[in-house]
């Protein structure tokens, strides 16, 4: 069986390519030959990764077909990646996987390749199903049709929103799904029961969570890591993770309000992630260590293992990694009972979860929390929790069983 895995970018992108990039490397070390393209990185690429947009004046000229249709209010309209590459590699595959749209891959493209081939999509956010935002928030507008967005990014050349065309992009969505043999796959059932708002389908979707390599996680001790990074053992350390820290979807105001409500405990509040002035102004009064960006999986997972609890805090959030990668370092997480985090957190078993944006509750967790023993066992637990429903054999026995009762039953249709 050979793979293609298609994605916006490397796994430095974000979650969703980062997911993308690492099914392509298992699938590859499971013996599957798996190409991953990708329209752009931000690293040297592996040996199995591809452009999506090919190279030279075909790079130039889907980049800039991109970048016009964006500026109209159609970030990710034309099909130009199928017709100009995709197209042509095809024939090699058995199936094509893809992942991360979001204003880089055409749904046209999942279309015109489920014609040819066993094709799925696995949805990481809801911009599959609304016209263009990444997670509606307080908006409802997409239950019915998109309109009068409230997210639409800015053109930058003029500094001004886009067009709105949400309602046109979401009415495409809705077709393709409901016209073409797409398989969608959910990392979480939260995120699948928002789609199924707004979707329909040929196919039945199917949930499969996340994976993670736990072996990086399995190579140091807490106290060893602590030691190495000089993080004290006799006082808390709490981290705070994101790609991007100062992103409001995040929660960290309600993060940082939680660890100043704690300021007589002396905790060392680790930062995993992009920082601005703002917020190291609102962590004043705290001992923080900066980590910034983590890109090697190795460090990261010795950072999550220096750590006695992580404060997560999104308002919306599909099943986020992570949550996966402070269980699977024993580290307990607190933080809001949103999207799919309840799949992955049972309150006072593996971590504790509070309603959205209840401060005092989340005040009062956290400390409860750092005062008592219990962090201990509930670390271990989220250990045993990830190891039976996250790793990354799991993940790609899951696969590879969708993958192969797909190509059969390609296989029956074209001889009936």
């Amino acid at each position: 069986m050979k793979v293609a895995v298609v994605s916006k970018s490397d796994r430095n992108g974000g979650g969703a390519s980062r997911v993308a990039e690492e099914l392509a490397t298992w699938l590859n070390e499971a013996g599957h030959p798996t190409d991953h393209y990708i329209t752009f990185s931000f690293k040297s690429p592996l040996p199995f990764q591809k452009s999506l947009y090919g190279a030279g004046r075909q790079y130039k000229f889907c980049k800039k077909i991109h970048e016009k249709t964006y500026r109209y209010g159609f970030p990710e309209l034309l099909p130009t990646e199928y017709l100009a590459n995709l197209s042509l590699a095809l024939n090699e595959y058995d199936v094509v996987h893809f992942h991360d749209l979001y204003t880089a891959i055409s749904p046209f493209t999942l279309a015109l390749t489920a014609l040819h081939k066993p094709t799925f999509f696995t949805v990481h956010d809801c911009s599959a199903f609304t016209g263009g935002c990444l997670y509606p928030m307080d908006c409802q507008h997409y239950k019915t049709h998109c309109h009068s967005c409230p997210q639409l990014p800015l053109n930058n050349e003029t500094n001004q929103p886009i067009p709105d065309r949400t309602r046109t992009i979401q009415t495409i969505k809705r077709w393709v799904s409901h016209r073409f043999p797409l398989q969608y796959i959910f990392p979480s059932s939260w995120m699948c029961d928002q789609a199924a708002q707004v979707l329909s389908y040929k196919l039945s979707p199917v949930v499969i969570p996340n994976g993670l390599d736990l072996k990086p996680f399995s190579n140091s001790t807490k106290q060893a890591a602590k030691f190495s990074y000089q993080l004290p053992t006799d006082r808390p350390v709490i981290a705070i993770s994101a790609h991007c820290l100062d992103d409001p979807r995040k929660g960290l105001k309600y993060a940082i309000a939680a660890l100043q409500s704690v300021r007589d405990l002396s905790p060392v509040v680790v930062t995993i992630g992009f920082i601005n002035d703002e917020l190291r102004q609102a962590l004043q009064g705290l001992e923080t260590r900066e980590m910034g960006y983590i890109s090697d999986y190795n460090t990261l997972a010795n950072v999550y293992l220096a750590t006695d609890v992580v404060l997560f805090c999104t308002l919306a959030d599909n099943l986020p990694l992570t949550v996966l990668e402070a269980m699977a370092a024993s580290t307990p997480v607190v933080g809001f009972a949103t999207g799919g985090v309840p799949e992955m957190i049972q309150s006072g078993r593996n971590g504790i979860l509070v309603e959205p944006t209840d401060q005092a509750s989340l005040n009062t967790a956290l400390r409860k929390l750092l005062r008592s023993s219990e962090f201990i066992a509930m670390g271990m637990q989220a250990r045993q929790d990830v190891e039976a429903n996250f790793s990354k054999g799991a993940f790609i026995e899951r696969h590879l069983q969708m993958y192969q009762s797909s190509i059969s039953s390609n296989s029956q249709s074209r001889k009936s």
